[in-house]
């Protein structure tokens, strides 16, 4: 169709040199033949946007003048005829047609299209808003569980090596709050009772509070100033008093040359454990 309508353009602006009346009736021929093509293929909303152009106009107003003086110079054939009437048509199309954007027709559409739009964005929104469900959290697996909690399990050694290297391997598998004390004044020093967990050596801790059985004392004594806090003993000497009360109230026992992973093990117990008891 713009091919068709830019023809038209260039057809109505060529000069025409004066004593070429063959050519003016050949070019305003083609011209008229091409509006009228373009009529019949064109749909009538695209049409009424033609007809209200003032390019279309302009090309109207010289199809008007030009047939008028073809049909003078070719002794009143019909083609020019045809062209002063199309135009002269074109001409009161401009002026009596409503300008379609501007039609009450097609303002309704498009409020009703508007309309048509809203509804299903609407109905279709909701139903995902429903079939949401929250995803509990006593539904998370537990490595999920063990993995949230490397971030928030509190974890202290109390041992005299400074170089104990479980606390190390715990840093490097995630469980960021791990810390280690030689020794504690109080038990009520602040990483004591920030900790969630507490490893304690039976050996050589628990002299700053002069503790007869040092380590298993200082368990003990943890463990019941705070019974909901994980306490587990360790030692090298597997001949450490063994009717110590320390061995049966404290939650867990084992020898500091265990493997790594059987404390990362006991950590990741815990841990679930303190998830579960915190929902």
């Amino acid at each position: 169709m713009l091919l068709v309508k830019k023809e038209i353009f260039t057809l109505a602006t060529i000069p025409r040199p004066t004593g070429s009346t063959r050519s003016i009736a050949h070019l305003e021929s083609n011209s008229s033949k091409c509006c009228m093509i373009y009529l019949k293929t064109s749909s009538v909303e695209e049409m009424k946007n033609i007809i209200k152009s003032t390019v279309t106009l302009i090309i109207a107003l010289v199809g008007v003048v030009g047939g008028a003086v073809w049909a003078i110079t070719s002794n009143w054939e019909i083609e020019p005829i045809i062209l002063t009437i199309v135009s002269c048509l074109e001409i009161l199309g401009f002026f009596l047609l409503k300008s379609p954007e501007n039609s009450p027709d097609r303002a309704e559409q498009v409020v009703t299209n508007d309309n048509f739009v809203n509804v299903n964005v609407n109905v279709n929104n909701t139903p995902k808003e429903e079939s949401t469900p929250e995803i509990s959290e006593r539904q998370l697996g537990r490595e999920t569980i063990i993995d949230s909690m490397k971030s928030k399990a509190r974890i202290l050694f109390i041992d005299d090596d400074k170089n104990f290297n479980v606390v190390k391997i715990l840093k490097d598998s995630g469980w960021r709050q791990t810390k280690t004390l030689v020794d504690i004044k109080t038990l009520d020093t602040a990483a004591v009772t920030e900790a969630d967990i507490l490893f304690v050596d039976i050996n050589g801790v628990g002299k700053l509070l002069n503790l007869q059985y040092e380590g298993l004392d200082l368990a003990l004594m943890l463990k019941q100033k705070y019974p909901s806090k994980r306490v587990v003993i360790y030692s090298a000497n597997k001949t450490s008093n063994s009717f110590h009360e320390a061995w049966d109230k404290c939650d867990f026992k084992l020898e500091k040359n265990a493997l790594p992973y059987q404390f990362q093990s006991l950590v990741e117990e815990f841990s679930v454990e303190l998830y579960k008891s915190r929902l």
